[in-house]
């Protein structure tokens, strides 16, 4: 049982870790604060439901509740949430980093964010999944 809490607080240690660092990276590589990116936390967390309810539960691995299906469909959801980012950067932030307003980024970033939540609403509704 240990076990199991060890493997809890380390997945949730890192997808706090996960958010705090890309938020980092993407302020100081980019020089501009992408709003929208823990909006790419929560798609990531609804794909990863998605696929690990549509793969079933299967065999536990070992002494922890989790299988090969939430293996997999962890890997899953961290390719289509890494192609969200990308095409929404090709299509939205990239063009503006070529503009010389600086602000542009920052507005654009806040509705991709709005724009995002929404889709998660409509795509999984309002109430909160387990």
């Amino acid at each position: 049982m240990i076990l199991q809490y060890l493997a809890d607080g380390i997945v949730l240690g890192a997808t706090l870790a996960l958010g705090a660092i890309g938020l980092t990276l993407t302020y100081n590589i980019l020089r501009f604060a992408n709003f929208a990116h823990g909006e790419f936390l929560t798609f990531g967390a609804y794909f990863a439901l998605l696929f690990v309810g549509a793969f079933g539960g299967g065999a536990a691995l070992g002494p922890f509740t989790f299988g090969w299906s939430f293996v997999g469909g962890l890997v899953l959801a961290l390719v289509l949430t890494a192609a969200l980012a990308l095409v929404l950067d090709a299509v939205l932030f990239r063009p503006l980093r070529k503009s010389d307003v600086a602000v542009a980024l920052v507005i654009a970033s806040f509705g991709a964010s709005l724009m995002l939540r929404n889709l998660v609403v409509f795509a999984w509704g309002s109430q909160p999944e387990y």
